[in-house]
């Protein structure tokens, strides 16, 4: 079956009708829709009509501003609903924030944040690329290591962290290693030039400093067995195919509202966190339940381990500093997503106060998974009762730097919903001098990380990936549940000397918790719903988040990095309700001197008894290099499962199969 193409944000009227596209640029046709290319260019208009922007602003930020709960719900298709935007532009090297009537046509406020540094923009990777590039004290460096040309020579502006001594502290910078492309270990891979790295400041336009260790690593040759030497492909494979061939159980309408067996749910493009779930509702009988108001990815740390000068500020703040919606990927039929899956351009704001495509940024797609749902063998009988597993993706794909990161939204029939992430593409390496680990110096070089080739070593670092989950289970009045595994100990007239039980704690205030040991932390974290009861057993209905598997930060608290991410030293948050909380490190993590999200936001200790209640989650792993791991990773998952206890009086994926629905 042919791959199917969607618009979202109408950008298939941008494609095939663009008539239609001008008719429509100022509609949105759900209150939770990103803004249209029409919403975009009216905010900036208005602001240029108030003198607030010029032709220079850049604007690292247009986005929805988000209409009140209690609006959004209470909405019925068809109705009226307010659009406000909420723009972040940078003018004359400072920052400004606006929030914009888009309905009424007038700007509520305009104010100037004074230190906040937002994201980095494409102008200014390419200034500090450009910068490098002429800067004699750089050319001197590249020189005594032999390079005396900048042909093959590819320089990556990178964020540059905040340390307090560092004598540029203040300046907006960006930190500029270089790569020899000449001599390449795969098409994709090339070389770091080690021990030097330029220090832009991009306000000022200049190179402020250039870091040179002293340390000289010759860039080796491509060793047998890489590049060109690559060994050849393995014999192809009978093809496996995951097809529809009777077409799909998914219905998509809007820009972009899903619905799928009794599953519904709202998507939306946003640029810093690639894609934003809403309305996440599961029909039960007659009647829509609501389970999720809204979840996605609230930031993620990923710090590397080597104390190294040129490595050491390696400590990214991914979707605050960069933006994943901004760095998303095509996806590729057949290999990324299945060929009949639905595949969905998005449009982003851009830098200029414009809008760009990314084409096939999103996919969504049906699949069995070869498992079964349930089943049971009727030994009487010799038949089998049960249903395979079907599930429902919904998938898309930044590409940042090195890695990649396969982003999913999996929908089970059962009311399961895994949440998870994989990580590939390819792991950050430095020239080594080691050709393998009986060469002298294998110990040195393989100090903070792994030779995973000859003369290559990958860094330890580490994967944390904190999700912002607001659960509103059968409405917005929660409680969090942690249930305890127990001991009791039984009196000697019982055979049995021990058994287990379960002892539930209700949160009462905002809170971190440390780490998920059952142990201290219980058996299960659960958000209730106490004001309402199951029809036929009278449960409270809850949904539980299950880790898959969790770590959390092993740097000190007082680290310069963990400073910034100290979101990352709890497995989970819980924090009240408030509609403007969106970021675990805070609104403007580029630069920041502390983590002005979670700590702060939970800091107060505000009650979270019978409220509306918003999880903060880190799927995490340290990631310990290995020659597996190279030259292209295999992808590692790791996330988190959100599953319905009490929540229904059955099992739901049961009532697919004839027998048990009878």
């Amino acid at each position: 079956m042919r791959n199917r193409l969607v618009a979202l944000g109408l950008v298939l009227g941008l494609v095939f009708n663009p008539t239609a596209l001008l008719a429509q640029a100022f509609n949105a046709s759900h209150p939770m829709d990103a803004l249209t290319p029409g919403e975009v260019q009216r905010a900036v208009q208005l602001l240029k009509a108030a003198g607030h922007v010029d032709k220079d602003t850049l604007y690292p930020m247009v986005t929805l501003y988000e209409a009140p709960k209690k609006e959004v719900l209470a909405w019925k298709p068809g109705g009226s609903f307010t659009r406000k935007a909420f723009v972040i532009s940078r003018r004359n090297n400072k920052t400004f924030e606006a929030v914009i009537d888009l309905t009424g046509n007038k700007i509520n406020s305009h104010k100037v944040v004074p230190g906040a540094e937002p994201a980095i923009l494409q102008k200014e990777w390419n200034l500090a690329r450009d910068l490098t590039f002429q800067d004699p004290r750089w050319q001197a460096a590249m020189k005594k290591r032999g390079i005396t040309s900048d042909k093959g020579i590819l320089c990556t502006p990178l964020s540059a962290g905040f340390f307090e001594d560092d004598p540029n502290a203040g300046r907006r910078l960006l930190k500029v290693p270089c790569y020899d492309g000449r001599d390449r270990l795969h098409p994709t891979i090339a070389r770091e030039i080690e021990g030097v790295i330029a220090v832009v400041d991009t306000n000022a336009g200049k190179v402020v400093e250039v870091i040179d260790t002293g340390e000289i690593v010759p860039s080796p040759p491509t060793p047998e067995g890489y590049g060109k030497t690559a060994p050849k492909l393995e014999a192809k494979l009978l093809p496996v195919i995951l097809d529809s061939p009777s077409g799909t159980n998914i219905k998509i309408k809007g820009a972009v509202e899903v619905e799928w067996r009794n599953w519904s749910f709202h998507i939306r493009a946003d640029r810093r966190a690639g894609a934003i779930m809403s309305l996440i509702k599961f029909k039960d009988g007659d009647k829509k339940r609501l389970i999720a108001y809204q979840m996605n990815i609230s930031e993620m740390f990923v710090p590397y381990m080597d104390p190294d000068p040129t490595w050491n500020f390696r400590t990214y703040l991914d979707a605050g500093e960069f933006g994943l919606g901004y760095l998303v990927s095509s996806l590729k039929p057949g290999v990324d997503c299945p060929e009949s899956a639905f595949f969905v351009d998005l449009l982003y704001p851009s830098d200029r106060g414009g809008v760009f495509k990314a084409p096939r940024a999103l996919c969504i797609f049906e699949r069995s998974v070869g498992d079964p749902a349930f089943r049971h063998w009727d030994v009487t009988n010799k038949t089998v009762e049960g249903v395979p597993e079907i599930e429902l993706v919904v998938r898309m794909m930044p590409t940042v730097g090195n890695y990649d990161y396969i982003s999913d939204y999996i929908f089970q029939s059962r009311g399961n919903i895994k949440v998870r992430v994989g990580a590939s593409g390819f792991v950050a390496i430095r020239s080594a001098k080691s050709k393998n680990m009986e060469s002298p110096t294998a110990k040195k070089d393989t100090r903070y990380g792994a030779l995973v080739a000859p003369y290559t070593v990958a860094p330890y670092h580490d994967h944390h990936i904190n999700y912002r989950i607001d659960l509103d289970v059968d409405g917005q009045k929660n409680n969090f549940v942690r249930d305890f595994f127990t001991r009791q100990s039984l009196p000697k007239s019982n055979r049995r000397r021990g058994i287990w039980t379960l002892t539930s704690l209700i949160q009462k205030t905002e809170s971190p918790i440390t780490a998920c040991k059952p142990a201290t932390d219980g058996a299960a974290w659960r958000v209730e719903n106490q004001n309402k009861k199951t029809p036929i057993l009278k449960n409270y209905p809850s949904y539980e988040l299950m880790p898959w598997h969790t770590t959390t930060s092993l740097m000190p608290p007082n680290d310069p990095a963990q400073t910034r991410a100290q979101f990352t030293s709890s497995s989970l948050w819980m924090t009240k309700f408030k509609p403007r909380e969106l970021w675990a490190a805070g609104d403007y993590p580029n630069l920041s001197k502390t983590d002005t999200g979670l700590p702060v936001f939970a800091g107060d200790r505000e009650s979270i008894d019978n409220e509306d209640i918003v999880l903060w989650y880190n799927a995490a792993f340290h990631h310990i290099t290995r020659p597996e791991d190279f030259l292209i990773m295999p992808t590692m998952w790791f996330g988190f499962t959100l599953r319905p206890v009490h929540f229904f009086d059955r099992n739901k994926s049961a009532l697919q199969d004839p027998e048990f629905a009878k």
